[in-house]
C-alpha cells in the first residue's frame, strides 16, 4: 500500500511541476520572465569617424600637350624636360617656310574644336534636363571639313550611349570629361594663333613644367604640367560610393615634415585612363581589385597650400568619409538587422525590462556600429540570445558585482571603522 501511495505522490508532484513550468514558460504565459544577462554596457557619447586610407601622388591640376602636325616644321628646340615655362614662352622655333601651313592647320583645328565644344555642351544640357526621347542613344555629331592642304584629321563626333537602364549621371560625367579635354586643346591652339607671325614658334599655353618632349614621332609633342598641384589617388571597386565632395583628408607627403589638410575635390564616375600616375598608384597600392576597370580618379585639394615636393611624390592620405558627433557605439553582434539604416537592440528601461529599441545607424567603427538616434548617454544595452525568443520584454538580472579591496585599502579603513560597522550603529 505504501508503494502505491509513493508512486501516486510522485506522479502528482511531477504533473504539478510540469504544469507550473508550462504555465511559466509557454508562449502564452502571462508570468513575467526573468533572464540572466552577463553581457551589458552603459552607453557613452563621443565623436566617431570612418576613414579610408589611400595611396596618393602629387600631380598637376591640368596637363597640356603642345604639338605640330609636321615633324619637319621644328627648327630649334628651346626647352628641355624639367624646365619651368611661363604662359606664352617659346618652346620650339618653327621653320619659316612651314609656318603658313602650320598656322592653317591650327586655324582649322580651332574651328573644329569650337564646334566640338558646342556639341558636347548641348549634349550635356540634353542629358541634365532629362531629354530621353531616344532611350538607346543620346548623340550629336558634327564634323568640320578642312582644306586638303591643311591635313587636319580631327574627329569631333560626340557619341554618348545611354541605355534604358543606364546611368545618365555617368553619361554626363563622361561628356564633361570630354568637354574639359576639348577646352584644354582649344587653349593650346589659341595660344599658338596669338603669337607673332614674323617669328613662328610653339608656345606654352600655361605656366608650368615641361614633363616630356617627344620629338621623334610624326607629330612632335611637348607635354606641360600646370603649376597648380593636386593629390591624385584612385577609388577601387565600390570605394567611390563612400566618397563625397569636400570630405576632409589628411595628407602626409613623403620627404616633407608634418601633414597637410586637404579635401576631396572631384571623384570621376568613369574608369580612369591608363597613364603613368595610374600605373604608379597600382604599384604602390599593390591590391587586387575585383574589376580591373574599376579605378576611378580622385583629386584631393591641398586647401591652397603648396606642397614642396616634385610631381610624382608619394603621399599617404587618410580621407574621413563619415563622422558622427555625440553618438553611441554598440557592438555589432548585439544588433539585429546590422548593416542597415535601421537596426534594433535591447535597452534596459527604468523598470529593469529589456525592451526592443529601434536605432538609426550611420556606419561601422571597428567591431561596433555607430548609433545616431535611439540611444542616449547612460542607457544600458543588454545582450542575451534568449531575450530574442521572448514575446514580451523580460526582466533581467546581472551578475553579482564583486570587488576585493587591496591590502593597503584594508589597512587604511582602520579597526575603529570596522568595529563600528560590525558591532555598533553608524552615526
Amino acid at each position: 500500500m505504501n508503494k502505491i501511495t509513493n508512486v501516486a505522490i510522485a506522479v502528482v508532484v511531477s504533473v504539478f511541476v510540469a504544469l507550473n513550468l508550462y504555465l511559466m514558460y509557454s508562449e502564452k504565459s502571462v508570468i513575467q520572465k526573468l533572464v540572466y544577462v552577463s553581457e551589458y554596457e552603459r552607453m557613452t557619447a563621443k565623436e566617431y569617424k570612418e576613414v579610408l586610407p589611400k595611396e596618393g601622388l602629387v600631380a598637376p591640376a591640368e596637363t597640356f600637350t603642345v604639338y605640330t602636325n609636321d615633324t619637319n616644321a621644328i627648327d630649334t628646340w628651346l626647352v628641355r624636360e624639367g624646365d619651368t615655362v611661363s604662359t606664352g614662352e617659346e618652346l620650339a622655333r618653327l621653320q619659316t617656310e612651314q609656318a603658313d601651313g602650320q598656322r592653317a592647320v591650327w586655324e582649322s583645328e580651332k574651328e573644329a574644336l569650337l564646334t566640338q565644344q558646342n556639341t558636347i555642351r548641348s549634349t550635356i544640357t540634353d542629358l541634365e534636363t532629362g531629354d530621353k526621347t531616344n532611350s538607346s542613344n543620346s548623340s550629336k555629331s558634327d564634323r568640320t571639313q578642312a582644306d586638303d592642304d591643311t591635313k587636319v584629321e580631327l574627329n569631333v563626333d560626340v557619341q554618348v550611349d545611354v541605355n534604358q537602364t543606364g546611368s545618365y549621371a555617368q553619361a554626363v560625367a563622361e561628356a564633361k570629361r570630354d568637354l574639359a579635354d576639348t577646352e584644354r586643346r582649344l587653349k593650346v591652339v589659341e595660344s599658338q594663333l596669338e603669337q607673332n607671325t614674323t617669328s613662328p614658334a610653339l608656345v606654352s599655353p600655361t605656366e608650368g613644367v615641361v614633363a616630356r618632349i617627344m620629338n621623334e614621332s610624326d607629330q612632335p609633342k611637348i607635354v606641360i604640367y600646370s603649376n597648380e598641384q593636386v593629390i591624385e589617388t584612385y577609388a577601387e571597386d565600390e570605394e567611390w560610393s563612400r566618397l563625397a565632395i569636400s570630405d576632409p583628408a589628411v595628407l602626409d607627403v613623403n620627404g616633407t615634415e608634418g601633414t597637410v589638410e586637404g579635401a576631396v575635390e572631384s571623384v570621376d564616375k568613369v574608369p580612369a585612363v591608363e597613364n603613368e600616375f595610374l600605373a604608379a598608384y597600382k604599384a604602390l597600392a599593390d591590391k587586387k581589385v575585383t574589376n580591373p576597370l574599376a579605378y576611378y580618379k580622385v583629386h584631393l585639394s591641398t586647401n591652397g597650400e603648396v606642397i614642396p615636393a616634385p610631381f610624382g611624390t608619394h603621399v599617404n592620405t587618410v580621407i574621413t568619409t563619415n563622422t558622427a558627433q555625440n553618438a553611441a557605439a554598440v557592438r555589432s553582434k548585439w544588433l539585429t538587422k546590422v548593416g542597415t539604416e535601421e537596426a534594433f537592440a535591447w535597452r534596459l528601461d527604468e523598470k529593469g525590462y529589456a525592451k526592443t529599441t529601434k536605432l538609426a545607424t550611420q556606419f561601422e567603427h571597428l567591431d561596433r556600429t555607430v548609433v545616431t538616434e535611439g540611444l542616449a548617454k547612460g542607457d544600458v544595452v543588454v545582450y542575451n540570445k534568449s531575450i530574442r525568443d521572448q514575446e514580451s520584454a523580460p526582466s533581467v538580472f546581472f551578475p553579482m558585482p564583486t570587488y576585493m579591496p587591496e591590502k593597503a585599502e584594508w589597512k587604511a579603513f582602520g579597526w575603529r571603522n570596522y568595529f563600528k560597522v560590525l558591532l555598533l550603529k553608524q552615526p
